[in-house]
């Protein structure tokens, strides 16, 4: 009886949809440990987190979403326009603060576009947010005039978003990531909305006949997620000092990697902030230990690639993992008797 407790909470545990990526996590850190002694070094460590938060405040808006059932594949061209409109607006001699909530704002209203095409019309998220991605891609065009937008100037806000940790080489984004990731795990898990936002993404009649607002859901989801670009892309334009319309590339799609190898479902219902937040430790990680092993940059993608396949497939088996029928055939229950008596008793 105790063997099979510690065999059901060792189950149950393995089915943890964080258990995967985490697994992953450690053996990159292993491996690319071995291979090169500068990975734990300050500048490689700073390399890996600010990607990792560039990718993963997106991130975790998209899972957000996805969890409600929908998808924007926008985010890359948000992430992007913020960061240029933020550029241009401070420049241009508006207070930060103002232009941050001018920014955040817009990207509300993209948002918000965006859920009410899809939630209105009953159009696929994929054709609506694919529109808005092209949309948005063309407004950026207009707004940098192809040109970087630079900026020497200095405030809190910036300071805030894009400083560094005291004493450290760590961005101040990385404690964005963790307070960021830590809010919609509350919300997620611990509301009566995250309730909703999963209710949402599996039958709408079902959830709408139980009272979910489904519409509503989406629509709020499609707002938080555009934010969550856009402020990642506000970070990264008051770290560096400059922005373009080619920030953020491949966002879109990173950001549903990292997501799906945290283990969210791409069907909706299911889900995990913190899966999302190791997905996108994993990309960060992934991307600077292969500068370090000295592989070339063009493998970087067929590896995500590979990595995306792997982690679905381990994250259905351990979703469907029974040990108790592994080892079962190794077990002999107190009421059975042994193969080899039952043959003795046989001949006898």
């Amino acid at each position: 009886m105790q063997a099979l407790r510690v065999m059901n909470v060792v189950e149950d545990q393995l089915r943890r949809r964080e258990v995967g990526p985490m697994i992953g996590l450690v053996a990159l850190i292993a491996v690319f440990g071995v291979m090169s002694n500068h990975l734990f070094s300050r500048q490689e460590i700073n390399g890996v987190t600010a990607l990792a938060s560039s990718i993963g405040i997106v991130a975790i808006g998209v899972t957000f979403l996805m969890i409600s059932g929908e998808f924007d594949l926008s985010v890359g061209a948000v992430f992007a326009l913020a960061a240029v409109v933020f550029g241009k607006l401070v420049n241009g001699g508006l207070p930060i603060g103002l232009a941050l909530l001018a920014v955040l704002a817009l990207a509300a209203g993209i948002g918000c576009a965006n859920g009410i095409v899809t939630t209105r019309f009953a159009i696929p998220s994929f054709i609506t947010t694919l529109a808005a991605l092209l949309i948005v891609q063309g407004i950026d065009l207009v707004v940098s005039g192809g040109n970087t937008i630079l900026f020497f100037g200095h405030s809190t806000i910036t300071s805030a978003l894009g400083g560094t940790i005291p004493h450290t080489t760590i961005g101040n984004r990385v404690l964005w990531f963790v307070g960021l990731t830590a809010l919609l795990w509350f919300v997620l898990e611990r509301t009566s909305y995250g309730n909703w936002v999963s209710a949402a993404g599996g039958r709408a009649g079902v959830a709408r006949a139980m009272g979910v607002p489904t519409r509503r859901v989406k629509l709020i989801n499609f707002v938080v997620c555009s934010m969550f670009a856009a402020l990642a892309g506000i970070m990264q334009f008051a770290s560096y000092g400059a922005a373009s319309a080619q920030d953020g590339q491949d966002y879109e799609l990173l950001a549903i990697v990292a997501a799906v190898i945290g283990g969210t479902s791409l069907f909706g219902v299911t889900g995990t902030i913190i899966g999302t937040f190791i997905g996108a430790l994993i990309l960060g990680l992934l991307q600077t230990g292969l500068i370090l092993v000295g592989v070339p940059g063009s493998w970087y993608e067929p590896l995500i690639g590979a990595i995306l396949v792997v982690a679905v497939i381990v994250n259905v088996r351990l979703s469907n993992l029974n040990l108790q029928t592994a080892f079962g055939r190794f077990a002999v229950r107190p009421d059975e008797t042994p193969p080899s008596s039952l043959t003795a008793g046989g001949r006898g």
